[in-house]
């Protein structure tokens, strides 16, 4: 198979005449960074999108469609790259979540004259907004039908071009049903990474994440955003020992070394996005750890971090001593998330503590 770059480039049609940009579907990145001025309010990076693309002058996620070789995190990042100059290897991927379906054919446009668009995006005003032209009937956006190139679904043909070239029609490639699905890409960078915006972009901004809602936010990426794409804060408390023993690392030859390990390990990867179990009463999917906790016990006690984690070094047994730092964390300004594979423990945890296994945790 001879792998062709930009072979995603086209659209999904619904029967209704609906569309989503996409052969293959589309991914989009959705990048938080720590504030330093509020650890427990991450930022978010959000496009302002040029008035030419799909919900122009809209805000949004940097992203689009995918190529028949990609998987999401891999066009998501690409395109991110493209519009933003992120380098896919200073961001960390967290998660990925399908936030959009639809069932429909693919159409595309054959012989796309790129003078004629370059021509177009040169009229663009400094604000990106443009006066009514000729080529307006070329760019409405509705595909003709099947059997007719030249008409729209309603059956009204496109307003004549009294002058100049226009956008060909879109044509259907086939019948066959596909379903088009936007990926939202959860990842995590160190900073505010500084971004360059091409022409598809107004702006790039990073928002606090408690101001989002607050823009004229694309459509579809609204529904999204309201239905789990935030986070909360998190206060999370580590089972060490029992993260540690999810690993057959050789950790039982150093204990107290193979535990240091572990924490700066974590901990550069800190503050940062963590997935929550789906919760069908509540619509926050995933958290932000803006503090975290870590308990070790027996010989790992020795061990060494001076990173982010606040290290509990256990009297007794270390259930115990998470048990009752849960219990204290619980009902504060932070959602409490332990991290533990132990049953047992689970069942001991107050009802407001939510649990994650070790995977959350290492990826």
């Amino acid at each position: 198979m001879v792998v062709q770059e930009g072979d995603g480039n086209g659209w999904v049609v619904s029967d209704a005449g609906d569309r989503r940009w996409g052969r293959f579907g589309a991914a989009g990145l959705l990048l938080r960074a720590a504030d330093p001025t509020d650890p427990d309010i991450p930022l978010v990076l959000l496009q302002h999108r040029a008035v030419w693309t799909a919900s122009g002058d809209t805000w949004a996620l940097p992203g689009g469609a995918r190529d028949s070789h990609e998987d999401a995190a891999v066009a998501a990042l690409r395109e991110t790259e493209e519009e933003a100059e992120i380098h896919p290897a200073d961001v960390v991927v967290r998660a990925e979540r399908v936030t959009s379906r639809m069932p429909g054919t693919v159409w595309h446009r054959p012989g796309l004259d790129m003078r004629h668009v370059a021509r177009m995006l040169s009229r663009l005003r400094p604000d990106q907004t443009h006066p009514e032209s000729d080529d307006d009937n070329a760019t409405t956006g509705t595909p003709p039908t099947s059997g007719s190139p030249s008409q729209a679904p309603s059956g009204q043909p496109d307003a004549p071009t009294r002058s100049g070239p226009r956008i060909p029609p879109l044509v259907q490639i086939s019948e066959d049903r596909v379903e088009w699905t936007y990926t939202t890409v959860v990842a995590d960078a160190p900073s505010a990474l500084e971004t360059v915006p091409n022409n598809e972009s107004l702006e790039l901004r990073w928002v606090p994440e408690t101001l989002v809602s607050e823009l004229p936010l694309m459509p579809a990426f609204a529904a999204a955003w309201a239905d789990g794409l935030r986070t909360e804060p998190v206060e999370l408390v580590v089972d060490v020992a029992n993260v540690l023993g999810s690993r057959p690392n050789g950790w039982w030859k150093d204990r107290a070394g193979a535990t240091a390990t572990l924490l700066d390990e974590l901990g550069a990867g800190m503050p940062r996005t963590l997935e929550l179990p789906a919760d069908a009463d509540d619509p926050v999917r995933f958290g932000w750890v803006a503090r975290a906790h870590a308990v070790i016990e027996g010989a790992a006690r020795a061990a060494e971090h001076s990173g982010p984690f606040v290290v509990h070094r256990a009297a007794g047994e270390g259930d115990d001593s998470i048990v009752d730092l849960a219990t204290e964390l619980d009902g504060g300004p932070r959602r409490v998330v332990v991290v533990t594979a132990d049953r047992g423990l689970r069942a001991r945890l107050p009802e407001g503590v939510v649990f994650v296994g070790p995977r959350t945790l290492l990826g």
